[in-house]
């Protein structure tokens, strides 16, 4: 199977800027280790990104809309799996 994600390190960044969301507290939505959520987003700190489960509590930290989560994904099965972890 194919790598799944949502993720846009540079769209997601603008707007964790621009709500003025920290590293910090999306580690601690994330329950990673602090320096997780700056490496997903800088690119000079590697080419690490978030899993799927961590890319769906990041959306909803940054109140990014379900729609646009699932604006790329065409498998109606993966939809509703991120359908459903998105509204737990």
């Amino acid at each position: 199977m194919a790598k799944i994600s949502v993720w846009d390190r540079r769209t997601w960044g603008l707007l964790r800027e621009v709500k003025g969301v920290t590293y910090r507290q999306l580690a601690e939505a994330c329950d990673v280790y602090e320096g997780t959520p700056e490496k997903w987003f800088n690119t000079n700190k590697g080419n690490r990104n978030p899993g799927l489960k961590h890319q769906i509590t990041m959306a909803k930290v940054l109140n990014i809309p379900l729609r646009s989560l699932l604006s790329e994904i065409k498998d109606p099965a993966l939809r509703a799996v991120i359908r459903a972890a998105y509204n737990d």
